[in-house]
């Protein structure tokens, strides 16, 4: 039987890696003053990725577990954590980066049913800080919407 904690990670590493090979071919930002180019952050992240996966396999290797606890491959948490991620990924496209982090973060934090304050804020702030960070510091423009 498949095992999801050896299966997602190998799936993450090759898709990471079809990613790192993609990124090569992204066209410099001939517009922006950037002092990094369009290949930086995702190359980052990829390679973050392949890192967090080999760690994840390398510690269910390492871990003695039990085999007869059958876990099963999707969860309900799983098939909501890609929902959420692909309305997520529609809304940037239509709303902007800005409008659709700040929804996506409040929302997340209100379907779990948190109620200190502290993490809205925060959740808020982040969002705010990574786009001014890239807009103003990278000069990478973020997706603004098609409303924009």
């Amino acid at each position: 039987m498949l095992n999801r904690h050896l299966v997602f990670p190998s799936l993450m590493i090759v898709i990471s890696t079809c990613v790192l090979y993609i990124i090569q071919h992204f066209d410099q930002p001939h517009f922006q003053d950037a002092s990094v180019n369009a290949q930086f952050f995702p190359t980052v992240i990829a390679i973050a990725q392949i890192a967090i996966c080999i760690a994840l396999i390398a510690q269910h290797k390492l871990k003695k577990t039990n085999t007869s606890l059958v876990t099963p491959l999707f969860t309900k948490m799983s098939l909501f954590g890609i929902a959420f991620l692909v309305v997520y990924a529609v809304a940037i496209n239509i709303f902007g980066y800005l409008l659709a982090s700040l929804v996506a973060f409040i929302a997340y934090l209100a379907i779990f049913k948190v109620k200190k304050p502290l993490y809205y804020v925060v959740a808020c702030t982040f969002v705010v800080s990574v786009f001014y960070l890239f807009s103003e510091v990278f000069y990478i423009a973020l997706p603004q919407g098609i409303f924009y």
